[in-house]
């Protein structure tokens, strides 16, 4: 079994205020050896006495099914976690620059483009407020792509899981899981149960505008009814009567 690590509160201050001047370059430059140098400081990284069984990810740059299997991977080693501890910044910091280093580097040498010092930026530390940040960091996203995802009550509880990582999951992942309705996992699990019924009745193609508008529905009828009080059933219905009314979904017409 292995440590979980985080940092310290002094070192995350430090790391985060001065990302650009002092850190940035070694993740441009794929400076592996100064990166690990750092968070072996005793200083700057703890060991906490919470244990999980570390095993090591699947890089993206060589196997294209990598975010299927690394979601699993991460779920079935932190799943332990609670909610307060999945929220930590400091523990996500900690575990993508030492465990998950590998990985994450892979991740950023796929960046390319003029953002891409801010895509590395936000990637690396938290920059876009909590709950965008954690779907938008390397390894706090699988971690919270699998917690919205899995359903323990299927025989298949990756189902939802694979099916989202099948599209574009990562700009999904950040328009749809940021929202501040998605908390209750029988919502967002009603909500995919309508949008791939959709796709598979071939009404309409998956695209961002599927996950953003079923949001936007739910956020109107939740003007009206407490949707906490709904049943996953009851969250597909209401979605998928009206999903394809929405601006922004692409529809398929079929010649009568």
């Amino acid at each position: 079994m292995s440590k979980l690590k985080y940092v310290s509160d002094e070192f995350l201050d430090d790391f985060k205020t001065n990302f650009h001047s002092k850190y940035l370059p070694y993740y441009i430059n794929n400076d592996k050896e100064k990166i690990i140098n750092l968070f072996s400081d005793t200083n700057n990284v703890y060991d906490s006495l919470n244990e999980f069984e570390y095993k090591e990810l699947i890089l993206e740059s060589l196997d294209s099914e990598a975010p299927k299997k690394n979601v699993e991977i991460i779920w079935e080693s932190l799943k332990h976690l609670t909610i307060a501890e999945a929220e930590n910044e400091k523990i996500w910091v900690a575990l993508e620059n030492t465990y998950y280093l590998d990985y994450h580097l892979d991740q950023l040498s796929n960046i390319n483009g003029t953002t891409r010092e801010a895509s590395i930026t936000a990637r690396t530390i938290f920059n876009r407020g909590n709950k965008r940040s954690l779907m938008i960091n390397s390894i706090s996203s699988l971690w919270w792509i699998a917690y919205y995802t899995f359903d323990e009550d299927s025989s298949n509880p990756y189902y939802y899981t694979k099916r989202f990582l099948s599209g574009s999951y990562r700009g999904n992942a950040v328009a749809y899981f940021s929202s501040n309705l998605v908390s209750n996992k029988d919502i967002v699990l009603g909500s995919l149960q309508a949008i791939y019924e959709l796709i598979d009745e071939g009404k309409m193609i998956e695209n961002r505008y599927s996950y953003t508008n079923a949001n936007k529905i739910l956020n109107l009828v939740g003007g009206v009814i407490v949707l906490d009080f709904l049943t996953r059933e009851d969250i597909k219905v209401i979605v998928k009567s009206h999903l394809m009314e929405t601006e922004g979904i692409k529809a398929i017409y079929r010649m009568s």
